[in-house]
């Protein structure tokens, strides 16, 4: 390590020889450094915020591109379709097209086609000038011609590869759309382009589900009395939802003027004339156009097309013009930092060599301490000697300061202490003000930036409808309580609450009052709960309250009977017909951890369990878990686990019970009956472990085995006694609501029916009039499947809440009367008469279930109930046993 030498008379004379310039260039030079550092530093931050600006404005143009590259390829897709359309006899048939006519429209087509190929190789053209898009765009076009050839040439494929061929096309378009407005966001620097950008993306999303609505719509039409009609129908279906839902998600645009113009997309002629011919074909099956409607229907589509992209093509101009203004300004400061920077360095270099000229020897008393801070120790500069001395002392003490605060706002910045009062302070002068408003700026934007990293941190973590923490955040704050008593040895207390009578107010007064008493019923848990408390809400009607530190389960259970007493008050709500009185109630489930001995998704289930009892023992009360319900939920994880390895070990079969008709004693089908015969314990009906696998997963794998064991029997049974056609028993299958509701239940259905080459006719799907009751979003799932040609039957009916009124609209086929009305009571008699008479009028048929004696089936038969089934008629019947029985059948024996 350099040592500097000791101090010699000689050493002082030499420094006494140091020339003036080089003193007054130490004294110039640290402040010129600390402030042209500063300023560089601040220039760079705007240099990297304009070019990022520039970037997203790039993006941005990108974007618009290659929107309009792919809707000019959806709409020569359109014209596609119309054509070949035009060229179907049976299409040209159903429509009443006469020759005349159809040349005339031919013609209109040919026309369409050369200007929509002229406008796409336009488009095309214009998304390749552009380096983002350039690529895909070339891409895209090589393709368009190789199709263009195909369809030429005329080796136009059918429509369904036609169709899939140019969406192939499209799709990648819109992939490469995808990830150039992902880097456009990631590109803006302000939240107002952040924003414009994603209005670009909300219209732009409309624009790309437009021509494919069309598109499948004419194909469903064009397909029309074809066996690939229901799947034409069901991509159109999707289609149209995805229109619905991308009109939907603009209405969270931003920018009014925007928000004006996508709202006004919807009230134009042509979307009237569009949304009236689609709308009606959602409810009134396969349309019957006529030549005109469907010309009107294309133009009306084509039109719509082209406002939504007048529209588009606005909010990309916003957008690239939100993201130049942010250019603009950041150059701009960078510009008036640099020459602020480079004129308060100017004037402090000559004020310097000014001063510095009139200062005589005496300035030397400065050498030391000039010395250190030019070597970048900040030391105290004494101020002593002449008028002169006594001003350089001044100035370098000054600088020393301003340095000092320069570098403790640079600190606090670097630590991100941006409430540390030095940030504050601003040094004296035009300089000082320049640098000041330049730090105050950064301190700005790091402050903005924390500010959105709180506000979608929050986000994440909270319900958006009542602003309680979500079901994550549930977990999160439970887990952290668990811990900090698991240290203190205190108690943890979890109370789920869930309504009583919510789904009720959904049904009669709509989702937006349900929404309010939501928010209502939030509020009130949170007045309820005591300080310290946390309500959060799961999900649905479901909310938890999280309480620390509890002495003794009794308090709990005095808060919970608060918070049902809370939640049970009346409330009104807002209506479209104008306030409405409603009321739901409560039922609260406890769970108590002592030390933190369990996690938070254990104490969840317990609390999940006692909420359950609390609603099967008569709802609006508060139970508590305890050892009977801990027993309750090890033996249920026993049974999943074991039922879970049960199926994969073919431990599960299936027996059929038969249903016969009730005037004649034929075979009318068979009920698959799932059976588990679970190793040491022996043959388990489904009550004992169908509510198991209900509270998970496990019910559709279930669901999904016995219907493919039930299908494929009875087809093999038909192949085996030769019964052809769709005629001959049905086979029906108990389905869970859980199975109804997954996304693709119609797919997973007609494979089975395919597989087993069973026609649909033969299916009867079972579903409890409960959960139709519960969920009615299964009613779109139900009528799809009857679509197919399956029956659905309406089990345990007279269980539920169904009202007589509604029978005729819900998409069902046959009631099964639960057996517990079949009793020798007059008043179950004369209910049972009525249920059969109501279905009747409603055209549907009537199964009682459950009948095990000949005086039941005899009334039955005189109410004209249709079929039965039940102990008296036959018990479930093995596989062979049922194949003798269905044998005997065909050849004439009667069943019984």
């Amino acid at each position: 390590m350099w040592t500097p030498a000791p101090w010699s008379p000689r050493r002082t004379t030499r420094r006494r020889g140091t020339p003036l310039w080089a003193l007054l260039l130490v004294l110039v030079l640290l402040p010129v450094a600390g402030l042209t550092t500063f300023a560089v530093v601040l220039a760079g931050r705007a240099s990297a915020a304009a070019d990022a600006s520039a970037s997203a404005a790039v993006q941005v143009h990108a974007f618009g591109r290659l929107a309009q590259a792919s809707a000019a390829v959806d709409q020569e897709l359109l014209v596609l379709v119309v054509a070949a359309a035009l060229d179907d006899p049976v299409v040209v048939a159903r429509l009443g097209i006469t020759p005349e006519f159809g040349a005339a429209v031919a013609g209109t087509v040919l026309t369409a086609a050369d200007r929509v190929r002229a406008a796409t190789d336009e488009q095309l053209a214009a998304a390749r000038a552009v380096p983002a898009s350039a690529a895909a765009a070339e891409a895209a076009q090589a393709e368009v011609a190789e199709l263009r050839a195909e369809v030429d040439g005329g080796t136009t494929p059918e429509l369904a590869v036609l169709r899939a061929d140019w969406t192939a096309v499209s799709d990648r378009l819109h992939d490469r759309q995808d990830a150039v407005v992902v880097a456009a966001a990631s590109s803006g620097t302000t939240t107002a382009t952040v924003a414009a950008i994603r209005d670009v993306r909300l219209v732009a999303d409309l624009a790309a589900a437009l021509n494919p609505d069309a598109v499948d719509y004419l194909g469903w039409l064009v397909g029309a009395g074809t066996p690939e009609a229901p799947t034409r129908q069901w991509a159109w279906l999707q289609s149209h939802s995805a229109v619905a839902l991308a009109r939907q998600n603009l209405r969270s645009v931003t920018d009014p003027a925007m928000l004006a113009e996508t709202t006004d997309l919807a009230v134009t002629s042509s979307a009237r004339v569009l949304d009236q011919t689609l709308s009606l074909a959602t409810t009134s099956g396969v349309p019957e156009l006529t030549s005109g409607q469907l010309r009107a229907l294309v133009l009306a589509a084509s039109a719509v097309t082209q406002q939504t992209f007048d529209v588009l093509g606005d909010a990309v101009d916003r957008a690239a013009s939100s993201a130049s203004r942010d250019g603009d300004a950041a150059a701009d400061e960078r510009d008036a930092t640099l020459l602020v920077a480079a004129l308060s360095v100017s004037l402090t270099v000559l004020t310097l060599w000014l001063v510095g000229r009139q200062v005589t020897r005496s300035l030397r008393r400065l050498s030391e301490q000039a010395e250190e801070v030019s070597q970048g120790r900040l030391v105290d500069v004494g101020v002593g000697g002449p008028r002169e001395v006594r001003s350089v002392g001044r100035a370098l003490g000054g600088a020393v300061a301003g340095l000092r605060r320069i570098q403790a706002q640079a600190g606090a910045v670097a630590r991100g202490d941006l409430a540390d009062p030095v940030l504050d302070e601003s040094l004296p002068g035009q300089l000082g003000e320049v640098v000041h408003a330049s730090v105050q700026q950064l301190v700005e934007a790091f402050r903005q930036r924390d500010r959105l990293q709180e506000a979608l941190a929050h986000e994440a973590a909270h319900d958006p409808l009542t602003d309680l923490p979500n079901r994550a955040r549930a977990l999160q704050l439970t887990t952290a309580a668990l811990h900090r008593a698991r240290r203190t040895g205190s108690a943890t207390g979890l109370l789920f609450v869930d309504l009583d009578g919510f789904k009720a107010v959904n049904d009669r007064a709509g989702h937006a009052a349900g929404d309010a008493v939501l928010r209502a019923v939030g509020s009130r848990m949170r007045e309820a709960a005591r300080a310290g408390d946390t309500v959060c809400r799961l999900g649905g009607d479901e909310f938890v309250v999280l309480v620390e530190a509890v002495a003794d389960v009794s308090e709990l259970a005095a808060l919970g009977e608060r918070l049902v007493a809370a939640v049970s008050l009346p409330l009104t709500v807002a209506t479209p017909t104008g306030p409405r009185p409603v009321t739901v109630g409560a039922s609260v489930g406890v769970a108590l951890a002592q030390d933190g001995q369990v996690d938070g998704d254990e104490l969840l289930a317990q609390a999940d369990a006692a909420v359950y009892r609390a609603k099967h023992a008569g709802r609006g009360r508060v139970e508590i878990f305890d050892d009977g319900l801990r027993a309750h939920i090890d033996e249920r994880r026993d049974v999943e686990v074991a039922l879970r390895r049960g199926l994969a070990a073919d431990e599960v079969h299936v027996l059929y019970q038969p249903v016969v008709d009730v005037a004649g004693g034929a075979l009318v089908g068979f009920e698959a009956l799932a059976r588990w015969e679970r190793p040491g314990v022996g043959l388990l009906a489904p009550e004992a472990f169908v509510p198991v696998a209900e509270q998970s997963d496990l019910i559709c794998e279930l669901d999904r085995w016995v219907l493919a064991s039930a299908v494929g029997q009875l087809a093999r049974w038909r192949a085996e006694h030769d019964l052809a056609g769709a005629g001959g028993p049905t086979v029906s299958v108990n389905v869970s609501a859980r199975f109804l509701a997954e996304p693709r239940v119609t797919d997973t259905v007609l494979a089975c029916l395919v597989e087993a080459g069973l026609p649909a006719s033969c299916l009867v799907l079972e579903i409890a009039e409960r959960a139709v009751v519960e969920a009615p979003v299964l009613l779109s799932h139900l009528a799809s499947l009857r679509g197919l040609g399956v029956s659905v039957a309406l089990d345990d009916f007279g269980t539920g809440t169904t009202s007589i009124g509604a029978l005729r609209h819900l998409p069902v086929d046959t009631l099964k009367v639960d057996g517990r009305f079949l009793s020798t009571d007059p008043a179950d008699q004369r209910l049972v008469a009525l249920m059969v008479a109501t279905a009747h009028a409603s055209g549907l048929t009537v199964v009682a279930e459950g009948v095990e004696q000949a005086a039941v089936l005899d009334r039955l038969a005189a109410d004209s109930c249709d079929a039965a089934q039940g102990f008296h008629v036959s018990l479930p019947l093995t596989v062979a046993q049922a194949s003798d029985l269905l044998r005997a059948e065909v050849s004439g024996a009667p069943v019984g």
